[in-house]
């Protein structure tokens, strides 16, 4: 008996209600490096995939939002104040001040997820009390470029669950192609994949739930 992975039988659904038939003896068993989830009947593939999302947020209370109304707000305030300070620069040159500021940035990250010691990187929605997701075209791009490492056959195409927000994102660059040069980014990511079709399908994160009949979903 084949066993499929997370969403594998929802793309299946989705895609097949666009009148493509899958090859349902074919599976993923590792028995070769690089095998892609899923296969056509005319024998193209097909790489499944979700944007890398902590659901955590609702599915369940992290450890700060147990705690009661007054301590969330001590604690949220504190953070606060502490980002004002690290925005402003407001420490003394002496070592109260660096103590201050070091005492600073750890209740940033452990509370916002915010990294200020490397501003390179996006605040992280894992291992904080309130956790922020960013929606941006780039996580799209990324996901593209690295799937595209692993199949790169030509043979394989992509297909992305997505927040809502990132599919707005999307078709907002798609109306406004000749305004924003992060529309190009953004198709030259896809034309420079290997995938001969890449499809982009919104995933009702909010109720951790797959939109089978009629979903959002962008075709390149």
């Amino acid at each position: 008996m084949i066993t499929l992975k997370k969403g594998e039988t929802e793309a299946i659904q989705i895609i097949e209600l666009k009148g493509i038939v899958f090859d349902k003896s074919y599976s993923d068993n590792n028995s070769k490096n690089s095998m892609p989830n899923l296969k056509y009947k005319n024998g193209i593939f097909l790489e499944v995939t979700h944007m890398h999302y902590n659901n955590s947020i609702v599915s369940k209370l992290n450890k700060f939002h147990q705690k009661s109304i007054r301590e969330q707000y001590a604690t949220s305030t504190k953070a606060t104040e502490a980002y004002n300070r690290i925005r402003n620069l407001t420490y003394s040159q002496n070592e109260e001040g660096q103590t201050r500021y070091q005492t600073d940035v750890k209740l940033l990250k452990s509370h916002f997820g915010l990294d200020v010691n490397d501003m390179t990187k996006k605040p992280s929605e894992f291992n904080c009390n309130s956790p922020i997701i960013i929606c941006s075209i780039g996580n799209i791009c990324e996901i593209i470029k690295e799937k595209g490492k692993k199949h790169n056959s030509g043979e394989t195409d992509l297909f992305m669950f997505v927040l809502d927000d990132k599919c707005e994102i999307v078709k907002y660059l798609h109306n406004m192609r000749y305004q924003n040069g992060c529309y190009i980014n953004f198709m030259n990511a896809i034309l420079n994949s290997p995938f001969p079709t890449i499809y982009i399908c919104v995933w009702d994160f909010n109720n951790q739930k797959y939109i089978i009949e009629n979903p959002t979903l962008l075709k390149f």
